[in-house]
C-alpha cells in the first residue's frame, strides 16, 4: 500500500514539475518588463513625431508664420555623417505679427529663435514656414513621406514590444524551445494587437516608400 502510495506520489510529483516548469517558463523577468515598456514609449515617440510632423508638412496642422534669417553656417561632417548646413533665424507666427500691424507697432524685435537646415537659405531672406514639433517646415519644399515613415516604423516597433511587455519575456529565455514572445502571444488578445500593428506598420510602410518615390 505504502509502495502503491509513494509511486502515485512520484507521478504526481512528476507532473506537478512539469506543470511547475511549464509556469517557470511563463514567469516574466523585471528586465523584460523594463525593456518592453521603454520599447513601447519609443514607438510611441515615433509615431507621434512623424505623424504630427506629417501633418505639418502637408498643410493640416501647426502654427504658420515666417523665418526672418540671420546667419547660415556649413559644417563638414564627420566619419559616419556628410556635411550640413543650417541657419539660426526668428520665428514669427502670423497672429503676433497681425496683431503688432494693428496696434500700429513695429514686430521686428519680437520673435522666437528658430533653427532650420537649408542649403539655398541666405541671411536676410524670410520664408514662410509652419511650426511643428520641434520643426519649421515649409510648405511645398517639406515632404510628409519621411516622416510617416517614422509613424509606420513605430507600429513595427509596438508589434514586437508589446508582447515583450505583457508577458516579460523574450527570445533569450526560451532559446531551449527555440519560442519568441510573438510566438508565446500567439491566439491570445495580444497576439492578435501585434499581428494587426505588424501588418498596418509594415503595409504603411510600403504604400508610403511608393508614393514617395512615385509623388514628388
Amino acid at each position: 500500500m505504502s509502495m502503491t502510495f509513494g509511486g502515485s506520489g512520484s507521478g504526481q510529483g512528476s507532473q506537478l514539475g512539469q506543470g511547475g516548469g511549464s509556469a517557470a517558463r511563463r514567469r516574466g523577468s523585471p528586465g523584460w518588463y523594463a525593456l518592453g515598456g521603454f520599447g513601447l514609449l519609443l514607438a510611441f515617440a515615433l509615431c507621434y513625431y512623424g505623424a504630427t510632423n506629417a501633418a505639418v508638412a502637408a498643410g493640416l496642422a501647426g502654427t504658420h508664420g515666417t523665418l526672418t534669417v540671420s546667419v547660415c553656417q556649413t559644417h563638414p561632417g564627420g566619419a559616419h555623417s556628410g556635411p550640413s548646413r543650417d541657419c539660426d533665424a526668428v520665428f514669427r507666427p502670423d497672429g503676433d505679427r497681425a496683431g503688432a500691424q494693428r496696434r500700429g507697432e513695429d514686430d521686428g524685435g519680437r520673435g522666437t529663435r528658430a533653427n532650420i537646415a537649408s542649403w539655398t537659405l541666405r541671411p536676410g531672406e524670410v520664408i514662410e514656414v509652419r511650426q511643428g514639433t520641434g520643426e519649421y517646415l515649409r510648405p511645398g519644399h517639406s515632404s510628409p513621406w519621411g516622416f510617416l515613415a517614422f509613424a509606420f516604423s513605430g507600429l513595427l516597433v509596438a508589434s514586437v514590444m508589446l508582447p515583450v511587455t505583457v508577458l516579460g519575456t523574450g527570445p533569450g529565455l526560451m532559446r531551449r524551445e527555440v519560442r519568441s514572445p510573438l510566438t508565446e502571444a500567439r491566439g491570445t488578445l495580444t497576439g492578435r494587437f501585434s499581428k494587426w500593428l505588424a501588418i498596418s506598420g509594415s503595409s504603411g510602410l510600403a504604400l508610403d516608400i511608393l508614393l514617395a518615390l512615385v509623388v514628388q
